[in-house]
């Protein structure tokens, strides 16, 4: 299995996860994260991701190619459930989302509420405004992975 690359700074992404309830890649440089299409499915409400989805792939080219599988890239504003708007990119061959620095923050609450974690959590802050080690155990913790980053091989599991 071949690294991942961020597309935004071309820092080499760590990931996390596994197989059935899916990966997310993110960026220790830029703080961007790629969560992929069943990462997405296990850890989002169903309607909520049902809107991104719509909102993103109904969207323009976004001149990259996705970091995963390489598959075209589009990109489209999405409204949050704050009122807000921000812009997230989605690959059009495996369906995984890219979310710049903070851009998954507004998903937060949707996210707590499927994991049933305590309102007081925030299950992505280590990722983006903590360190590699603390993104890596909280992540690993939280979603129940099946190892740390700095514990697993790659060849342990297929995508």
């Amino acid at each position: 299995m071949s690294e991942a690359i961020c597309p935004c700074c071309n820092s080499e992404m760590g990931a996390q996860g596994d197989v059935v309830e899916g990966r997310m890649h993110y960026c220790g440089s830029c703080r961007g994260i790629l969560a992929s299409d069943r990462w997405l499915n296990t850890n989002m409400r169903q309607t909520n991701l049902r809107n991104v989805r719509k909102s993103v792939f109904d969207g323009q080219a976004a001149g990259y190619r996705c970091p995963t599988c390489h598959g075209e890239m589009v990109k489209g504003p999405v409204t949050t459930t704050q009122g807000g708007s921000i812009e997230v990119d989605g690959c059009l061959k495996c369906g995984s989302l890219w979310f710049d620095n903070r851009e998954i923050e507004p998903f937060i609450p949707d996210i707590r509420e499927k994991a049933s974690l305590p309102d007081d959590s925030n299950p992505i802050l280590p990722v983006i405004s903590g360190g590699m080690s603390v993104a890596k155990a909280m992540i690993s913790d939280l979603f129940g992975a099946v190892g740390s980053l700095a514990g697993r091989n790659e060849e342990d599991s297929e995508e």
